[in-house]
């Protein structure tokens, strides 16, 4: 019971600070009390039944979850360590604002979220009227990123503002940006 209690607090600690280290501990924690129910119902189920056989398959049933849980935390880790893209739920948070700005004829593009740890960060291209100053387009910067950060507290904003007149804004929708050297040889560059 203690652990289970343990287990419980740690899962929502590591939930809280996005811990990957608190959340694999809680996860460890109710292996073990899923081990420990798992004994203890093996045994009063051969208790009560006299059918012997019971006890090994909850102990199969519960190395199954011990095995299931360890795969979980395993690749949660390793997640951790490496750049992914922010949960489904918070991309669709994100894309929410940035709906409401596109609205009002605001262009984004190159849009990208990643999480390292307990580190989460998105980028993106902002394109604008080119006849804005560059005052009206960093006020519009500046809330767009105070919107994000309003809804994925602790996030780090990346923007880039750029100009709807000027071609070159849309060369890096993608990654990279094409070079203006393969674009002559191309004959697709003016």
């Amino acid at each position: 019971m203690v652990n289970l209690g343990v287990s419980l607090s740690l899962s929502q600690a590591g939930k809280r600070f996005q811990s990957v280290t608190l959340e694999s501990d809680a996860r460890h924690l109710m292996t073990d009390v899923w081990t420990s129910g798992g004994v203890l119902i093996g045994v009063a189920a051969v208790g009560l039944t006299g059918w012997n056989r019971l006890d090994p398959i909850v102990a199969l049933l519960v190395a199954a979850n011990i095995v299931r849980s360890g795969v979980g935390i395993v690749r949660r880790s390793v997640l951790g360590l490496m750049d992914t893209a922010l949960p489904p739920g918070e991309t669709d948070q994100l894309g929410r604002v940035l709906g409401t700005y596109r609205e009002t004829g605001i262009q984004i593009h190159a849009l990208r979220t990643r999480q390292a740890g307990a580190r989460r960060f998105v980028s993106m291209h902002v394109i604008v009227p080119g006849a804005w100053t560059v005052h009206a387009g960093h006020r519009l910067l500046e809330r767009i990123e105070a919107d994000i950060r309003k809804i994925l507290p602790g996030v780090t904003v990346f923007t880039h503002l750029e100009s709807l007149d000027d071609p070159a804004s849309w060369d890096d929708v993608t990654l990279d940006r094409e070079s203006e050297a393969r674009r002559m040889s191309e004959g697709t560059g003016t």
